[in-house]
């Protein structure tokens, strides 16, 4: 199956407020798409959407919880309705949590697994439905290199990410015969505003600050967006991004399991 083009296309992302979002709706503008911007801030989903419509693109915002089933199905109806078929749809919108599994609330779960993995799920199953019926389009899933690097302080993260990947290989195998592309995007560490929003507990609390700066040493935004593009027009099943990342994908299916092991045993705080 080849490829969804860009340029013309209706491109509707989630969490284009800030981060890979922000940078993925920018470079589809300049690469002469329609570009949806949605985040549940909507007044950061409208600065988007202007800057955008400077590069003289049409642009539009919504507010949009993704964790909320009905709000997304809503999203996908009003979108269709208002703005015409989805081409390309980029479920990006993400939350984190550090620190040891046992100190983090249920509350925390649900709330992670609510936006990272049910939002995911509600993206594809509200836009996919319409792109599968119409035998177009395209759907690309931001999960990240920790999907497949396992780590003692972000089993909930990780844990929603694997599933984020497991999920986007499996709609792939799916979709394939009704001319639907399905990505997962597994970018390393990146220089977002999620490190600054994650939600740290426990021994890793106290060293929030730190692990901040070091993600503003992480790749650009628009590196993980140049890859959404990339894999959108060449159609590419899973695609790391970042040397980390890439690294990761490659070489620790070779690596022995003991070697997992104590990859996953290393505290955030000595890896970053």
């Amino acid at each position: 199956m080849s490829g969804v083009k860009v340029k013309d296309a209706r491109v509707v992302i989630t969490g284009a407020g800030s981060g890979i979002g922000e940078a993925t709706a920018l470079r589809c503008a300049r690469a002469g798409a329609e570009v949806v911007c949605v985040d549940i801030d909507g007044g950061a989903a409208e600065t988007t959407a202007s800057a955008c419509r400077e590069h003289g693109a049409v642009a539009v915002a919504h507010l949009c919880d993704v964790a909320d089933a009905g709000a997304v199905h809503d999203l996908a109806e009003r979108v269709e309705c208002e703005h015409g078929p989805v081409d390309v749809l980029v479920n990006n919108a993400g939350v984190g949590i550090g620190g040891p599994f046992l100190d983090a609330s249920v509350e925390d779960w649900d709330w992670l697994m609510g936006v990272n993995l049910d939002g995911v799920a509600y993206g594809c199953r509200a836009f996919g439905t319409r792109m599968v019926k119409r035998g177009h389009g395209h759907v690309v899933n931001v999960a990240s290199g920790a999907a497949y690097t396992m780590s003692r302080d972000m089993a909930a993260y990780c844990a929603s990410k694997a599933a984020v990947l497991a999920l986007s290989k499996c709609l792939r195998a799916d979709w394939a015969s009704s001319g639907v592309g399905v990505t997962a995007i597994c970018p390393g560490v990146i220089n977002t505003p999620i490190a600054s929003r994650t939600r740290m507990v426990g021994d890793l609390a106290a060293r929030r600050e730190r692990i901040v700066r070091a993600f503003r040493f992480g790749h650009s935004p628009d590196l993980v967006a140049k890859a959404i593009i990339r894999a959108v027009e060449r159609d590419q099943a899973v695609v790391p991004v970042g040397l980390e990342s890439e690294l990761a994908y490659r070489l620790l299916p070779l690596v022995p399991g003991p070697i997992h092991g104590l990859l996953a045993r290393t505290p955030l705080s000595q890896v970053i």
